[in-house]
């Protein structure tokens, strides 16, 4: 498949087998990693030059302005901030907030920093996380798209990622926005595979706020939460399309499965691009504004279409797809994760769920309809409706009406 791309040199992943031993080291390490991140302009790729050009990372800020300003990137002006650093008293206080709010910072002399950020032009000096460090290891895809999904655009995202995670040894990765970022989520969790999800604030917020069950659910189940920015940053706009440059350097590959000419998801196929990324989009019915974008990355060649997990499989690593043994008559196989609901829910529902899907086998009914109809409160019926959904045998339709799905 085609791709863009870049003048950009991907760097070669640093050895850092020393320093990995030595807590001094990483210590060190850290704190002059918080301390440049402060500094306006000073970025990952050039905190990661410096470190190259001076092996003890606390160093930087006793050379002489002229050694600082000719080490590659960094310009007099940055070398003048650097050399002037005084705020060590900031540099203690985020690492007493990283304790307080109980999360990890995983840097790049640690294993679980997600080794395929090391190749990307701009990788995080710092990442604080919540959950489970170790779930960096996994190898993971990226499914992206529109916070406000269409129908459709909701079922092929659950289908889609049900799909990948039966057949890839990958975890998912996404935003934890609203519409296909938590659909993505929810569908991982829902099959106990990993899931990451990469904030735009720090992690002692949580954004969107409406998601905050969904993040919850993410850390006790074996996933975590991600983030370059500090204790204390808040949601900022201009913070979500930095952070999905790690989306997808973390990332095999980016899955849009819905998403309009503008947006988050577009720039995250940019950036997979850049970063040697493979790019799939899920083609859509040209009257649908929401699927323009996945139709534009199609027609300029800068992604593959994709209908099924098999498209993906055929362009990423043999090992990362799963070798199933071919099911015999009579073997006893297990069907559970395949399509084979019927309408009345061949997998055990529980009497609430039994009851939904009887009243929507007749016909499709607004939320506040089930409602009444079931003696719910509304609040109590949207995690019911939802588990639903994730198994394929519900679907919501624009202005919360739901019914049974078709496929």
């Amino acid at each position: 498949m085609a791709k863009r791309t870049t003048n950009r040199e991907e760097p070669v992943r640093e050895k850092y087998s020393d320093a990995r031993e030595d807590s001094g080291a990483r210590e060190a390490y850290v704190r002059a990693s918080l301390a440049l991140s402060m500094i306006p302009s000073v970025g990952g790729g050039r905190i990661r030059k410096l470190f190259e050009h001076f092996p003890e990372p606390m160093s930087v800020f006793t050379k002489k302005w002229a050694e600082i300003s000719s080490v590659s990137t960094i310009g007099a002006t940055v070398a003048r901030s650097i050399r002037n650093f005084r705020k060590w008293d900031e540099v203690d206080r985020l690492l007493m907030m990283t304790r307080k709010h109980r999360m990890a910072l995983v840097t790049p002399l640690d294993d679980c920093y997600p080794f395929r950020l090391h190749h990307i032009y701009d990788p995080p000096a710092v990442l604080w996380v919540k959950g489970e460090p170790e779930a960096l290891k996994n190898e993971f895809l990226a499914v992206v798209g529109t916070r406000r999904p269409s129908e459709a655009g909701r079922e092929v995202t659950i289908k889609l990622t049900f799909e990948l995670i039966d057949n890839m040894q990958a975890g998912v990765v996404s935003g934890l926005a609203h519409g296909i970022d938590a659909l993505a989520h929810n569908a991982a969790l829902k099959r106990s595979r990993c899931t990451v999800a990469v904030l735009g604030c720090g992690l002692d917020r949580v954004y969107p706020t409406g998601n905050r069950q969904l993040a919850y659910s993410i850390m006790n189940n074996g996933g975590a939460l991600i983030s370059e920015y500090p204790p204390g940053t808040k949601p900022d706009a201009h913070h979500f399309p930095v952070r999905n440059r790690i989306v997808s350097g973390m990332s095999l590959g980016v899955i849009v499965t819905e998403t309009g000419i503008k947006g988050g998801s577009m720039i995250t196929a940019d950036l997979a691009l850049e970063q040697g990324r493979e790019v799939f989009a899920v083609p859509h019915d040209i009257r649908n504004e929401k699927g323009e974008g996945c139709n534009l990355i199609i027609q300029r060649g800068w992604g593959k279409l994709v209908i099924n997990a098999d498209d993906i499989a055929a362009e990423l690593p043999p090992g990362v797809r799963v070798a199933k043994p071919k099911e015999q008559p009579g073997n006893g196989a297990d069907t559970t994760h395949s399509r084979t609901f019927d309408k009345a829910g061949n997998r055990r529902l529980d009497p609430k769920e039994h009851k939904i899907i009887q009243l929507l086998s007749k016909q499709t009914l607004h939320i506040d309809a089930l409602s009444r109809k079931l003696k719910s409160a509304v609040h109590t019926l949207l995690p019911v409706l939802l588990k639903l959904e994730l198994d394929g045998l519900v679907v919501q339709r624009p202005g919360k009406k739901f019914a049974l799905s078709e496929w």
